[in-house]
């Protein structure tokens, strides 16, 4: 039997109709199945679904929408901007949330309430307006707190093992005791970290609350005729929170501490609050701002104002059990960027802590920190009476002898590590000197002897960031061998 040309076209349309019929009921059904899963909040088996219909059709707009929402909600780094704005364009109001969303996590807090805004208007529900309401008030404080961002120089910057993290915070006599309470207390069971004054006649420290076990609160207590009294709940304020690193400054009103509660923007804040010194309460708190504090962990200010240093810790940008001590110069008098120049974009680098060579703007006030620095690192690292040394390995640990180490390597690299320590220390007498020389010397001497100034203090600085180094390797490779 012969099939007519007629015949056979008709049969091949019939076909592509039949294929076209099954084509779009699959769709649907797939259509169907991406929307169940998406409406029971099962975004890692739905995306796989709404990439396969989105190459099938990149020009519908809820495949674009689900497609994204899903990347977003997955924590995929797909970059979904066009398609949520795509999906805006559409009409697709519930594109409008998750837009916001992907500008907060690219830290375009401005933008970012903007989309929240206007998602709200058309959200009846009252749960989900108070939950997109809390989003966009947190992304206009971030915008606030981006805008008003400090300014400050930081000295310098050192990764440590979070849970030795205080080994990296160099303090004076004066600063008091900073210390956790399993150390101070000698108690490995309590959580926490303590303040004793620099008189040793008070400890302010973190505890369980008395009410609510469950969190943080700070307590007082102070020595009465050479005996500590009954700790007190700090009184005047409630985070409603964790609150825990707390330091009190030299003046023994100005109290800094970390919380995670109101008024943070993310983990632990740094917050600031002061004594009325008639009543023995405590103001409401102030977040210290940025680039202080940070959507991470941020904690542990310390000001040693004999030394002109502050320090602080921040897990930003670090890998999980790291944490970065910043070491900076305190100001005084607070002076902020001029955000109305600078705009956001060039305003958030500085209120992240983007670059540190950023904030290094004041060269003399740079050098002098730097000085500082370097000689209270080193200084504890000279030979007392019998040859012996001070070196700290962690919270725990401190050695004094050389037959302290367990690691052979850890042991001559510390050996070359203080005999340089011992150099440098020397190189810093010398510079010292020669500014004195230099401050008296007439005009055509100043002359000489300037670059000779200028030559020692590179060396100074180049060999301090050296032994910095070189000290953080001395403590990796001796922990290693200790804890393996």
């Amino acid at each position: 039997m012969f099939w007519s040309d007629t015949d056979f076209d008709m049969k091949k349309l019939l076909f592509i109709i039949l294929a076209s019929i099954l084509s779009s009921v699959a769709v649907a059904q797939s259509r169907s199945a991406l929307k169940k899963l998406f409406d029971s909040a099962n975004f890692e088996d739905a995306k796989p679904v709404a990439a396969k219909l989105l190459k099938a059709s990149p020009k519908n707009s809820e495949y674009n929408y689900w497609y994204a929402a899903c990347c977003i909600e997955t924590g995929d780094t797909v970059d979904v901007r066009e398609m949520l704005e795509f999906a805006v364009s559409r009409k697709i109001v519930n594109a409008r949330r998750y837009l916001g969303d992907y500008h907060f996590g690219k830290e375009n807090y401005p933008v970012a309430a903007e989309c929240y805004d206007d998602f709200l208007e058309g959200v009846k529900d009252d749960s989900l307006r108070l939950l997109f309401s809390r989003k966009a008030q947190r992304a206009r404080d971030l915008n606030r707190m981006v805008m008003n961002a400090y300014k400050i120089c930081v000295v310098d910057s050192f990764v440590v093992d979070k849970e030795n993290f205080l080994s990296a915070y160099r303090l004076g006599a004066d600063v008091g005791i900073v210390e956790s309470n399993a150390v101070y207390f000698d108690d490995n069971s309590l959580p926490g970290y303590v303040n004793e004054t620099e008189r040793g006649m008070d400890i302010f420290f973190s505890d369980y609350g008395e009410y609510n076990d469950s969190l943080m609160k700070l307590y007082r207590n102070s020595k009465v005729a050479d005996e500590w009294g009954t700790p007190v709940a700090l009184e005047g304020f409630d985070t409603y929170g964790n609150d825990d690193y707390p330091f009190m400054c030299t003046d023994g009103v100005t109290l800094y501490f970390a919380s995670d509660g109101n008024g943070s923007i993310g983990g632990y804040d740094i917050f600031m609050t002061r004594m009325d010194t008639e009543s023995g309460k405590f103001l409401r708190p102030d977040n210290v701002g940025m680039p202080f504090n940070s959507t991470a962990n941020d904690y542990m200010l310390v000001i040693d104002e004999v030394a002109g240093l502050g320090w602080f810790a921040s897990d930003r940008n670090q890998p999980e059990g790291l944490v970065c001590v910043y070491v900076f110069v305190p100001e005084a008098s607070k002076q902020r960027y001029d955000s109305d120049v600078l705009g956001y974009e060039r305003m958030l680098p500085y209120a992240k802590l983007s670059s540190i060579a950023a904030t290094q703007d004041n060269e003399e006030e740079l050098r002098k920190a730097r000085l500082q620095l370097t000689m209270m690192l080193y200084a504890e690292t000279q030979d007392k009476n019998k040859g012996d040394f001070l070196f700290v390995i962690d919270d725990t640990r401190d050695y004094t002898r050389l037959s302290d180490f367990r690691s052979a390597e850890a042991r001559k690299l510390f050996e070359e590590w203080q005999a340089r320590s011992k150099k440098q220390m020397s190189d810093i007498g010398l510079l010292e000197q020669q500014r004195e020389n230099y401050m008296t010397a007439g005009t055509a001497a100043k002359q000489k002897m300037s670059a000779a100034i200028l030559a020692l203090e590179s060396k100074v600085e180049a060999e301090h960031e050296a032994l910095a180094r070189m000290e953080l390797e001395i403590r990796r490779i001796e922990q290693e061998k200790l804890y393996k």
